[in-house]
C-alpha cells in the first residue's frame, strides 16, 4: 500500500488576506500613482490641515474649561474659575470657524493642481 496521497486544502479567507496585506507592499514604490488616486491624495492634503487645526483649538479651549471647573470645585474660587470656564469655552467655540478658515487657505494652495487633475481625468 502507498502512502502517496492527494491532500487539498481550501482556506479563501487566509489566501485573501495575505493577498491584501502583501498589495499594500507591491504598490507603494513600483507602481506610479493614478491621476485619481493622485486627485484624492491632493484633497487629504488639503483638508488635513484645517482638521488638525480644529482639533488642537478645541482640545486647548477643553483643557481650559476643565481648569476653571476645577478651580470652582477643588479649590472654591467661583469667579476665577467661571472667568477661566468661560475663556475656555470661547476658545472651544471657535474651533470650527478655525478649522473652516485653514480648510479654505489650504484648499487654496491646491487649488489649481486639483482643478487641471480634474479636467484631465474628465477628459480623458
Amino acid at each position: 500500500m502507498s502512502e502517496d496521497k492527494f491532500t487539498f486544502r481550501y482556506a479563501p479567507a487566509r489566501i485573501s488576506e495575505a493577498d491584501r496585506i502583501a498589495e499594500k507592499y507591491r504598490g507603494t514604490d513600483t507602481a506610479p500613482d493614478s491621476d485619481l488616486e493622485r486627485l484624492k491624495r491632493l484633497d487629504r492634503q488639503a483638508e488635513r490641515p484645517g482638521t488638525f487645526a480644529g482639533i488642537a483649538v478645541g482640545l486647548i479651549g477643553v483643557l481650559i474649561l476643565g481648569t476653571g471647573l476645577s478651580l470652582v470645585l477643588s479649590f472654591h474660587h467661583l469667579i476665577a474659575g467661571l472667568l477661566v470656564g468661560v475663556i475656555g469655552l470661547v476658545i472651544a467655540g471657535i474651533a470650527t470657524p478655525v478649522s473652516k478658515a485653514v480648510t479654505k487657505r489650504s484648499r487654496l494652495r491646491y487649488r489649481d493642481e486639483i482643478l487641471a487633475l480634474h479636467e484631465k481625468i474628465k477628459n480623458g
